[in-house]
C-alpha cells in the first residue's frame, strides 16, 4: 500500500520530533536530578563571568563562514559556475539560517541548491548539487581528522578516553571510502553499471552526469585550498565552543573539544532531528561528563553556540527576505 505523500511527510516529521524530544527530555532530568540543582544556578552561571568569550566565539564563527564560503566558491567554479564572491556569501548566510531549523541542518544546503540554479538556471542544479554536498562531507570529515589526531596525542594511553576514538576511525574510513567511491571513475561507472540493474535507465544517466561532475574536483591545486580553508574553518568552529564553555566558567583544555565537538558534529549532522537538537545536548552532556564538566553548563555551551550561530545567521534572514534579482552566472574560464 502506497502513503499518501502528506501523511508520509506528518510521520517523518513525527518522528523526528520523537527523536528530538526524546533526548530533550533526558538531558534536562539528568539536571534536575542532581541533589544541588537550583534554577538560579543558571542565572549564576552568566552573572559571574564576562560576555567577551563570546564576541570573541561570535568573532570565530563569523570568520569561519567566510573561508567556508570560499571553499564553496572554489569548488563550484571547478564546475563552471562563477559568481561574485559578495553575492555568494549571501547565499552562504541564508542557507545558515534555513539550517537552524531544518532536520538535520541539511535544509539550508537545499537552499543554496535552490539558489545556484535561480542564479544560472536547470543547467547549474548538478553543479550547486555536487559543490554543496562534496563542501558538507569534507568538511565532517576534516573535523573527524581533528579528532583522531587530538586523541592520538593526548588520548591514547587513557583507556576510558581511548574507546571513544574507535567512532571517529570508523567514520574517517567510512568517509575515505566515500570519497575514493566519488573521486575514482572505476569505482564510479561500476557503482552507476550495478545501480542501473535495478533502477530505471534515466536514473543511472543522472548518476554517471553526478560522477563526471565529481571527477572535475581531481585537482591537487583544489584539494590543497581545500584542506587548508577546512583547516581554518573547522579549528575556528571548534573555538566557538571553546569560548562558549568559557563564558559559562567551564576551565578545560582545548584538546578535549577538538576530541569531543567532532562527534557532537557528526549526530548533529544526521538528519534524524529538528535542528539537531536533542541527540546534540545528549551526546554532548554524555561526552563532556567524562572530563568533568556538569551536565548544565555542557548543555549550556552547546546551546550557547547555536545560539552565535542563529545570531550572525540573521544576516542570511535579512537577505532571504529583501531578495535579490538571479544574477547571470559569467561563463568559466577554466573548468577542468
Amino acid at each position: 500500500m502506497k502513503l499518501n505523500p502528506k501523511l508520509k511527510s506528518v510521520i517523518i516529521f513525527c518522528l523526528k520530533l520523537v527523536v528530538t524530544l526524546v533526548p530533550a527530555y533526558f538531558v534536562y532530568r539528568n539536571i534536575v536530578s542532581d541533589p544541588e540543582w537550583d534554577v538560579g544556578d543558571l542565572y549564576n552561571l552568566f552573572k559571574k563571568n564576562s560576555v567577551f568569550p563570546l564576541v570573541l566565539a561570535l568573532l570565530c564563527l563569523a570568520v569561519s563562514n567566510f573561508t567556508a564560503c570560499l571553499q564553496w566558491k572554489l569548488l563550484l567554479e571547478k564546475q563552471g559556475v562563477r559568481l561574485k564572491y559578495a553575492r555568494l556569501l549571501k547565499l552562504y548566510h541564508v542557507g545558515l539560517f534555513f539550517n537552524n531549523f531544518m532536520p538535520g541542518n541539511v535544509g539550508g544546503d537545499v537552499k543554496k541548491v535552490y539558489d545556484i540554479r535561480m542564479q544560472g538556471g536547470q543547467d547549474t542544479v548538478g553543479a550547486g548539487f555536487t559543490a554543496t554536498v562534496f563542501d558538507r562531507l569534507f568538511g565532517l570529515f576534516f573535523i573527524t581528522l581533528f579528532a583522531l589526531g587530538v586523541g592520538a596525542l593526548f588520548f591514547i594511553h587513557d583507556p576510558e578516553q581511548r574507546a571513544f576514538m574507535w567512532p571517529s576511525v570508523w567514520i574517517f574510513l567510512g568517509f575515505c571510502v566515500m570519497f575514493a567511491g566519488l573521486l575514482s571513475r572505476r569505482i564510479g561507472k561500476f557503482f552507476c553499471r550495478m545501480a542501473g540493474k535495478v533502477l530505471p535507465e534515466k536514473f543511472e544517466t543522472r548518476l554517471l552526469r553526478m560522477f563526471d561532475r565529481f571527477q572535475k574536483f581531481r585537482s591537487k591545486k583544489l584539494w590543497i585550498n581545500i584542506i587548508c580553508l577546512s583547516m581554518v574553518t573547522q579549528s575556528l568552529r571548534i573555538f566557538v565552543h571553546f569560548f562558549c564553555g568559557i563564558a559559562v566558567g567551564v576551565n578545560l583544555s582545548m584538546s578535549w573539544y577538538f576530541y569531543y565537538i567532532p562527534l557532537v558534529a557528526i549526530v548533529s549532522a544526521l538528519p534524524i532531528s529538528i535542528g539537531g537538537f536533542g541527540p546534540r545536548e545528549f551526546l554532548a552532556q554524555s561526552l563532556f561528563a567524562r572530563a568533568g564538566v556538569p551536565g548544565l553548563e555542557s548543555v549550556v555551551i552547546q546551546l550557547l553556540a547555536y545560539f552565535v550561530s542563529l545570531i550572525l545567521s540573521l544576516f542570511g534572514a535579512v537577505a532571504f527576505l529583501v531578495g535579490q534579482k538571479p544574477t547571470p552566472i559569467e561563463p568559466a574560464k577554466n573548468a577542468q
